[in-house]
């Protein structure tokens, strides 16, 4: 998947692109690591109520002008949609919860068509 200035999230309609005032700090602070390459890096497990986990990755590349997003299974080999895990409302909540978070941070910003 290669990096793009908007990305969405798999299954859901939501796009982001990186805010303008997004700094490597401010990255940092809102749980992104440093990758070899220099890209930001955020990945977090999520796990239905039935079980199911799910890995959210978002990263940004190192000029702070592009990113990706992705859902994947655990061990990173395929991707996944939320909206067709079994009893996925709560990984949806936290999905909206962590990406609020980002547009609330500057981060990203959140692209209304």
């Amino acid at each position: 998947m290669a990096f793009s200035k908007q990305a969405s999230i798999p299954g859901l309609n939501r796009t982001f692109q990186v805010s303008p005032e997004a700094r490597p700090y401010t990255l940092r602070d809102n749980g992104f690591v440093n990758t070899k390459p220099g890209n930001f890096l955020y990945e977090r497990t999520l796990e239905t109520a039935a079980g199911a986990k799910v890995v959210l990755k978002v990263t940004v590349n190192k000029n702070l002008e592009t990113l990706k997003i992705s859902t994947v299974t655990p061990n990173g080999l395929n991707s996944v949609n939320v909206n067709n895990l079994a009893d996925n409302s709560m990984v949806l909540e936290k999905i909206h919860f962590i990406f609020d978070g980002f547009v609330d941070r500057d981060c990203l910003i959140e692209v209304t068509d």
